[in-house]
């Protein structure tokens, strides 16, 4: 009897199991952070990491790269830049620091703003004189 699963599928279906578990490893990272913003003196530790020998040579490149602009701190910080390879390849090779000098804050959310009245609005009530 001939099976389907040949090595190469079996292969694939391990990369593939690999992978999800990486993406779901990811997520739960991620969720983590979310609700967290770095504040500026997380920044500041970053970039002063950054710019020391201790910092990983891609990491040493991202900090030149944000030094010359189109790219900031935060953005590295926060994820909005994690489709950069070199953005992932600095974060990747310097996890386990950064984790150390980044604490976070709970980003507060937006107070609900109050709709304005307008002229035409229906009363609220019927005591309210507004014809």
């Amino acid at each position: 009897m001939v099976t389907w699963r040949t090595a190469d599928v079996l292969a694939a279906e391990d990369g593939l199991t690999a992978a999800v578990a990486s993406v779901e490893k990811a997520m739960r990272e991620a969720a983590q952070l979310r609700g967290r913003e770095p504040s500026t003196e997380d920044i500041r530790r970053v970039v002063q990491f950054a710019k020391s020998t201790e910092a990983s040579n891609a990491m040493r490149s991202l900090a030149d790269r944000i030094a010359r602009g189109g790219l900031s701190w935060r953005q590295v910080l926060t994820g909005e830049a994690s489709h950069d390879p070199l953005v992932r390849k600095a974060l990747e090779e310097n996890r386990s620091r950064l984790d150390e000098l980044i604490h976070g804050e709970p980003v507060r959310p937006p107070q609900p703003r109050k709709p304005l009245r307008r002229d035409d609005d229906e009363p609220q009530s019927f005591t309210e004189d507004a014809w």
